[in-house]
């Protein structure tokens, strides 16, 4: 039997830090259990003294008091992650501020000990919401009630339900399983967006073997995926893993991905949003480039961006962010567009 714990997938987070920072501006974590402000931006953490490469969620999300959360996801924690995730707070606060929350969404086996580290010079406590504490096909169940009774609008919960219980093996894999047939329900539906189906399925396929996971990709792929087509950096293989050079779902002929910010795959040279796609893979780039560059994109100019229509103004701004030497630089050559 192929893995079901996910070692041997590449992760694109990429997405999910996309999903979440569409879904969660405007609102607060009360989807993880915490109090918090409205949040007005969500970016990747990549601290300037590391580069953070391994495939987990890993987040930051600002709220409108100013303080930030740094969302990270850990399959089957244990002590030896507490210390990683302790550098990684501090190397986090000396690049953004002291003000900073550390969540770690904590799944399968998540040892018991204290979620702390207690030095002579300090402590390190991060918010540790433990997933593996509540009963995934309960809650399950009261969704679909709730939907049936039509009180549910929690949607973004969905992409961490893969992850609720102490199931292992075959029975964990099962559950995953029913998420994303639930999820591909509702976006059939026009419940949910095929981008929050796509985070769910990301968040799942550490747990579903391959072959299991092909099959349900080959279902999923019939509905509209021309939005997760769009995402930068779905190039071969980082949807749902590599193998052998390929990426599952990526065939001869078939339409979806992007590689060099071009779609690949339009079969017999038809045309589906071409246009439209070439625009937004140019937005996203220019984006990308920015928060690369200067790390955080205010929202006045993020929301700049998605005004530009014109692909060839786009790859201008492109270029000019290369150039740029401070965001504000850039902001002035922005207002002139």
């Amino acid at each position: 039997m192929e893995s079901r714990n996910g070692t041997d997938y590449t992760q694109n987070y990429d997405i999910i830090v996309r999903w979440m920072a569409d879904a969660l501006r405007g609102q607060t974590l009360e989807v993880l259990g915490l109090k918090t402000g409205r949040i007005e931006e969500v970016f990747g953490f990549e601290p300037a003294d590391i580069k953070v490469t391994s495939g987990r969620v890993d987040v930051m999300a600002r709220d409108d008091t100013g303080t930030l959360y740094h969302i990270e996801e850990q399959r089957n924690l244990e002590k030896a992650d507490m210390y990683r995730f302790a550098a990684y707070h501090f190397l986090g606060a000396k690049q953004w501020g002291e003000k900073i929350t550390d969540v770690i969404l904590a799944s399968g086996d998540v040892y018991a000990g204290e979620k702390k580290i207690v030095t002579p010079s300090g402590t390190y406590c991060p918010l540790v919401i433990d997933f593996s504490r509540k009963d995934g096909i309960k809650r399950l169940e009261e969704i679909r009630q709730a939907l049936r009774d039509g009180s549910f609008t929690a949607w973004e919960e969905l992409v961490f339900l893969p992850l609720y219980g102490q199931e292992t093996g075959a029975a964990r894999s099962d559950f995953a399983e029913k998420v994303l047939l639930f999820g591909t329900e509702l976006c059939r539906a026009g419940k949910i967006s095929s981008r929050l189906l796509a985070a769910t399925l990301l968040m799942s396929n550490k747990l579903i073997d391959k072959k299991r996971l092909r099959e349900l990709w080959e279902e999923i792929k019939m509905l509209d995926i021309l939005e997760i087509a769009r995402e930068k950096g779905m190039e071969e293989g980082v949807i749902l893993g590599r193998e052998e050079g390929k990426s599952i779902g990526i065939q001869e002929g078939k339409f979806i991905g992007i590689q060099e910010g071009k779609f690949i795959g339009i079969q017999e040279g038809k045309s589906i949003g071409i246009q439209e796609g070439k625009i937004l893979s140019a937005r996203e780039m220019l984006s990308d480039a920015l928060i690369e560059k200067f790390t955080i994109i205010p929202r006045h100019i993020s929301d700049s961006i998605q005004t530009i229509e014109n692909q060839d103004i786009a790859k201008g701004l492109f270029r000019q962010a290369l150039r740029c030497a401070t965001l504000q630089e850039f902001e002035e050559i922005l207002k002139k567009v």
